[in-house]
């Protein structure tokens, strides 16, 4: 496989995602590939005073500006969301592009939201210098979409670095323009389904590398037998989902975009809200697409179960499961195999990235509160008492 499409030369593979976590399956990053890793300074902070809807924002955001550089170049890349910040994984010929757009992203954050990143890159070839291993797979979600999982301690290795060394943020050329295409944050928090009564963020961290397939394997067959499938355990529900006719909000996603305020995209915006309510409502048909069948397609291709080098998840169900899968996970803790953390929330919030609206559209979620960010500080604290 050449270099600059490795990833996309990966099959897709069509099985259920705890099947998928066999070796054989993954595949050694070539050496010449680049993580670059942006992550949101002092985020806890930023969660606790309230901020948690920017924190999402702009963490989304460190993801899209990366996504449209390799859609410039026509090259596919793997993409990882932590609430807080984000993780990509590229080929060395498009790595200063995406560092640059990011610096610029950067720019933006600091500018309208007082948000810094952390924000670097690390090669392949030096992370396995570091005696770190760092293997993909992908999984086909749904009929358009396909994800990428992790496994072993490169990427956390990467975000060590990163964060002890963090680039000084360059001033970049006035003439990069930010390409920000299909960032949209326009849901209103989401209330968990039906009868459920909670929404629950898990970080799951196997504390041998060697041995994440089959750790990560057994904790996913364990959260389908207590919580159900993936797909019956999202926290989204189409009779959930409203839109969010709200100012400040649509003024937020225009400055993540454009650094500015640009008074024709909020009239846009506004416009296209207003038609929204009735495509939804009225399931109208809109660009080859009725407004229920998009939902049911958002539903699909949210992104609510991640693997990075660790489980993160996005769950809903009732209190007394999270016991039963808690009793399970201090068990598997109490051998030394696992270490995870933990956050309860009553919603959970949503910022999407929208190719097209028949089917390339990805959304990221997470607990409405800080989710990720709050569970978070419980797997570090364990992490830290390890060492």
């Amino acid at each position: 496989m050449a270099n600059l499409n490795f990833y996309r030369d990966i099959k897709a593979l069509r099985v259920p995602l705890a099947n998928a976590l066999e070796d054989q399956s993954f595949f050694a990053l070539p050496s010449d590939w680049v993580v670059v890793i942006a992550d949101i300074k002092n985020s806890t902070r930023a969660v606790a005073e309230g901020r948690h809807n920017d924190v999402n924002l702009v963490a989304a955001g460190c993801l899209v500006a990366a996504l449209n550089i390799a859609k410039e170049k026509n090259v596919e890349i793997p993409f990882f969301f932590s609430g807080d910040g984000g993780a990509v994984l590229v080929p060395a010929d498009i790595s200063d592009d995406v560092v640059a757009a990011l610096q610029r992203h950067n720019e933006n954050a600091q500018k309208n939201f007082g948000l810094t990143l952390h924000l670097g890159s690390l090669s392949v070839e030096e992370i396995f210098s570091r005696g770190a291993t760092l293997k993909i797979a992908k999984i086909r979600v749904g009929e358009n979409l396909s994800k990428a999982l992790v496994v072993g301690n490169g990427l956390k290795v990467a975000e060590q670095s990163i964060k002890k060394n963090s680039q000084s943020v360059q001033t970049v050329s006035n003439e990069l323009e930010l390409n920000m295409t299909g960032l949209e944050c326009r849901w209103d928090k989401v209330k968990p389904p039906g009868d459920e009564n909670e929404i629950v963020c898990y970080l799951v961290e196997a504390t041998d590398q060697s041995m994440h397939t089959e750790v990560y394997r057994d904790v996913l067959t364990r959260m389908d037998e207590i919580y159900g499938s993936v797909e019956s355990r999202s926290p989204l529900s189409v009779n959930r989902l409203k839109l969010l006719l709200n100012l400040k909000k649509m003024e937020n996603e225009m400055k993540v975009k454009f650094g500015r305020w640009r008074t024709r995209y909020y009239i846009r915006l506004l416009f296209e809200n207003f038609i929204g309510q009735f495509f939804f409502g009225l399931n109208l048909k809109l660009g080859g697409i009725r407004g229920q069948d998009y939902l049911l397609q958002l539903i699909a291709n949210a992104d609510t179960l991640t693997i990075d080098g660790r489980i993160n998840t996005v769950i809903s169900g009732k209190s007394e499961k999270r016991k039963q899968l808690l009793d399970y996970l201090k068990t598997q803790e109490g051998k030394g195999l696992l270490i995870f953390g933990h956050h309860i929330s009553k919603e959970s919030v949503m910022t999407c990235y929208i190719e097209n609206m028949n089917a390339k559209h990805i959304h990221f979620v997470d607990g409405s509160d800080g989710g990720y960010t709050e569970a978070a500080k419980e797997l570090k604290a364990k992490a830290a008492a390890l060492r």
